[in-house]
């Protein structure tokens, strides 16, 4: 993902994982060029604003304009218009810019994935982002395992994976 030149629009779940294990800055740094939209803004300053302490880091990126809070043309809901009974706000707005973008929307959340694959939209996840990492000699192996471990232990994140290595590319 480092130097791809590709955006990246990012869900609450996704940030607020990185956010939990500390590591919003190394996403910054990854990434080329980081998005979220008003609504994952808005919970985020829920979150903090409500003692989740966790969150700062997120806040932090956001206030900064590390990670930049942009809107998506609403033109583009009705295409998408069943879809905002399956999503919350901000998997919604997230999905919405990365059509409209054509950029990379990171979830993970499974039927904000369906309808961006739908859209011929790019999509990665919390997993996704650490295995693009250690595969780009960004991250090592036993930082991921452990902010893998700390999403899943201390957030109650589900994840399909244990550990980062059971989905590394062989090459990695």
């Amino acid at each position: 993902m480092s130097g791809d030149g590709t955006a990246v629009v990012l869900d609450a779940t996704v940030l607020s994982n990185f956010a939990s294990s500390d590591a919003v800055d190394w996403l910054v740094d990854e990434c080329e060029t980081l998005y979220t939209v008003p609504a994952v803004r808005n919970e985020l300053i829920d979150g903090t604003e409500a003692g989740h302490e966790f969150l700062k880091p997120a806040r932090r990126a956001l206030d900064s304009g590390a990670i930049e809070t942009m809107e998506f043309d609403s033109d583009l809901e009705s295409p998408f218009s069943a879809e905002t009974d399956r999503l919350d706000a901000g998997e919604f707005e997230a999905l919405m810019l990365a059509v409209e973008k054509e950029w990379t929307l990171a979830t993970d959340d499974g039927a904000a994935r369906r309808a961006a694959n739908s859209a011929g939209i790019n999509v990665t996840g919390s997993v996704g982002l650490l295995v693009r990492g250690v595969d780009g000699g960004d991250l090592s192996v036993q930082s991921a395992n452990e902010w893998l471990t700390v999403w899943i232990e201390d957030r109650g994140y589900y994840a399909p994976i244990d550990r980062v290595e059971e989905v590394l590319p062989d090459d990695s």
